[in-house]
């Protein structure tokens, strides 16, 4: 378990190694950051491990606390049934990259949960290497995730990606090769009046049977959404509005 405390220029690299056969399993970690220009690099390799949030099992783990500006997280996760939980990732100018290798691991993410922080030009990256894993991410709350660029490529088949953004302005890419996928996708805030402020989402989808949710409610209905498929029996549902109404497919 590890507990850091910085301000300025702080760099924390923790690597968690595991050795098949020979140190058991479970390793966790504890982070709690405040101040600016972070830069955390947490690596584990093996199964069964954790980072921790405040749903964490193990040891009792509480949450991973991120606040400030301009910092950098670099969450590599290889193996199989590791957890990574966090829901107090608050600042502008994130950048996070996540890989993770292998089956059944657990990713659940919440970024501003407050909405008194803005999470404005927010810049992530996940990768995704194996087979029936679960994401959830919720990022912004009151228009709060302007200008957020968020990419998804994910190698495997029975992953469920489910995620909620509300923003002013958002690219997103979601690149998923594998079948039998769940894409649950409520994209919503106040997208402006141009393209160059409006959300934006391209979903490129190679495999049979997967299922997508996705639906996009700005308030002045500048969503754009661009699907390219390639594979069989697939179910899709997509909506679109700005009146606020409840539809369904």
């Amino acid at each position: 378990m590890k507990e850091v405390f910085g301000n300025m220029n702080k760099k924390l690299i923790l690597s968690v190694l595991f050795l098949i056969g020979i140190l058991s399993a479970d390793d966790e970690i504890y982070i709690d950051q405040n101040g600016n220009n972070a830069s955390i690099d947490l690596e584990q390799l093996g199964s069964n491990n954790l980072i921790g949030g405040t749903d964490s099992v193990a040891g009792t783990l509480t949450a991973l606390d991120l606040d400030g500006a301009s910092m950098t997280l670099d969450i590599n996760q290889i193996g199989s049934s590791n957890i990574f939980r966090s829901d107090a990732i608050d600042g502008e100018s994130f950048t996070g990259f996540f890989e993770f290798t292998g089956d059944s691991n657990v990713y659940d993410m919440l970024m501003n949960s407050t909405g008194l922080i803005t999470s404005d030009f927010v810049n992530m990256n996940i990768q995704v290497t194996g087979n029936t894993n679960t994401f959830d991410l919720d990022i912004g709350e009151d228009d709060s995730a302007s200008y957020l660029d968020l990419d998804w490529v994910i190698l495997g088949d029975s992953n469920t990606l489910t995620f909620d953004l509300d923003y002013s302005n958002a690219i997103n890419f979601i690149d998923i090769n594998g079948s039998s996928n769940t894409i649950t996708a409520n994209l919503d805030g106040y997208s402006g009046t141009s393209s160059s402020d409006s959300g934006y989402l391209y979903m490129d989808i190679d495999g049979n049977s997967n299922t997508y949710n996705i639906t996009q409610s700005s308030t002045l209905a500048r969503d754009y959404l661009k699907i390219i498929q390639n594979g069989n029996n697939s179910n899709l549902c997509i909506i679109q509005s700005d009146s606020g109404g409840s539809t369904s497919c």
